[in-house]
Order: C-alpha cells, then sequence, then structure tokens
C-alpha cells in the first residue's frame, strides 16, 4: 500500500492509537536501553516513531532520539508528549546522510511494509551499528486456532454479511509476518528482551474496533461497527485466552544486504 494512503490511515485514528495498543513495558524498555548500551548506542533514529510511545521511555533513559514517521497526526502526538526531535517522511528514502545515527529502530512496523528490506538496508546505511527492530520472534498455534482471533473474525463476519469487505488477511497477522521476514531475511543477532504469560479477556481485541482505532475498518460506517461488536461481546462472553508474550530485539549489522531472490 503507498505511504500517502497508509499516513491518512494514521491521522485519521491517531487521536485513539495510544488507548487501544499496549505500551512496550518498562521492563522491556529497561532491556531495550541495556541491551542498545551494550552495543554501543547512544543516538537513535526511530523509524515509525507514532505517538512516540517507544521515543519518550528511551529519551528519559538517557538517548539521543529522533522520529520519523508519514503521518502528522502521530507525529503531533508525538510532540505533544515532549519528543523534540520530529521528521516527517518515508522509512524507504531517509532524508540523512550516511552514518548519521549510531542505529536506526523499528518497534513492530515490519509487518505494515510493502518492501521490509528497503527500509532495513537504508537504516544500515544512515547508522553505525545497524538497524534494530523489536519483533515477536516466536511461532505459536496457527492463527484460526487462537482464541485472540475469535471476537475479531466474528466481527469480520458480521461486516461480509453487512455488505462491508472484510480486511485482506492472506499475509497474516502482524506477528506472523515478523517472523516471516526473521526467516527471509535472517538478523545478525536476535535478543530476547521479555518473555511472560499473559492471561487475556477474549472480547479485549474488539476494543480498537469498538474505538475506530483499526485503519483496515475505517470504512465501516460506527452504527453497522457497534452491532458487530455487541454481537462478538455476546458470543465470547466472559471468557479469557492465555499466550505467551514475548518481546525480542532483532539486529541487522550495518554491511550491505544480500540481494533479493527473484
Amino acid at each position: 500500500m503507498p505511504t500517502r494512503e497508509v499516513a491518512a490511515q494514521f491521522d485519521e485514528i491517531s487521536q485513539v492509537y495510544d488507548a487501544t495498543r499496549d505500551p512496550l513495558e518498562p521492563a522491556t524498555v529497561d532491556r531495550l536501553a541495556e541491551t542498545l548500551r551494550a552495543a554501543g548506542v547512544a543516538s537513535v533514529l526511530e523509524i515509525g516513531v507514532g505517538t512516540g510511545r517507544i521515543a519518550r521511555p528511551l529519551l528519559e533513559r538517557g538517548f539521543v532520539v529522533t522520529g520519523l514517521d508519514a503521518s502528522s497526526g502521530m507525529l503531533a502526538k508525538a510532540r505533544a508528549k515532549g519528543v523534540p526531535r520530529l521528521v516527517r517522511g518515508s522509512g524507504y528514502h531517509l532524508p540523512f546522510p550516511d552514518r548519521a545515527f549510531d542505529a536506526t529502530m523499528l518497534v513492530h512496523v515490519l509487518h505494515l511494509l510493502d518492501t521490509p528490506r528497503e527500509v532495513i538496508a537504508e537504516g544500515r546505511r544512515v547508522s553505525r551499528r545497524g538497524t534494530f527492530a523489536i519483533v515477536r520472534p516466536r511461532a505459536g498455534r496457527p492463527p484460526e486456532e487462537r482464541p485472540a482471533f475469535t471476537a475479531r473474525r466474528i466481527v469480520y463476519r458480521i461486516l461480509a454479511e453487512e455488505g462491508y469487505p472484510v480486511p485482506d488477511r492472506s499475509r497474516g497477522p502482524p506477528h506472523v509476518r515478523e517472523r516471516e521476514l526473521l526467516t527471509e531475511l535472517p538478523p545478525d543477532d536476535l535478543v530476547i528482551l521479555t518473555d511472560r504469560t499473559v492471561t487475556e479477556p477474549m472480547t479485549r481485541p474488539l476494543e480498537m474496533l469498538a474505538r475506530r482505532a483499526s485503519r483496515h475498518t475505517l470504512n465501516v460506517p460506527p452504527e453497522v461497527m457497534a452491532r458487530a461488536v455487541a454481537a462478538a461481546r455476546a458470543e465470547v462472553g466472559d471468557r479469557t485466552f492465555t499466550y505467551q508474550r514475548v518481546e525480542a530485539l532483532a539486529t541487522w549489522r550495518s554491511q550491505p544486504l544480500p540481494a533479493a531472490v527473484a
């Protein structure tokens, strides 16, 4: 999808973005900071800085952070949090000279990219230590067997019955696409930051849809979405699901990437 179209979608959801996404836990950010310092990193360019949910904690831990994002709405939220160094632009063509930063970083952004190889390569060009990315690296049950997806699937089924397009899931959910990328482009290092068991209500994924914070369903009228979410809540009830939340830091050091296989 073109960068301009994605940016417009994030502009639209920027006001409710933070309220519908989990921040990185303080222990995860602490471990991230330790790992970056051990790699000799003091200055960071965060590609896809969004609302500054990671940039701000890194600033508080003494890093010099520059944030880049294509969405002016998301950048406005980051600026309001006190992130001072912000640039509107594309990760595919970074407006910085070679080796301008110690490191570039992406936090759960890789799944949004049509050609992540290009962004990783650009990140390596402008960094001295390499491109770092927080990812979820471990496999589990197939998406169709995961309770976390049950409520969302109910909503998508109802939307399809109402005549609204269901989001294209052919590429799989974000964590699946992240793992595929790690296979296609193996990082030089992969460090586990946190690994813990989490139990949540099965209705939790519905909050993003109910608050119109999913860019994939912005075309659905509010009253249609409200009916679909209410039906999903009634169907799943008060059931919960348990899963393993793993956050890892992948590193591609600053050296040429191999050519893509045709």
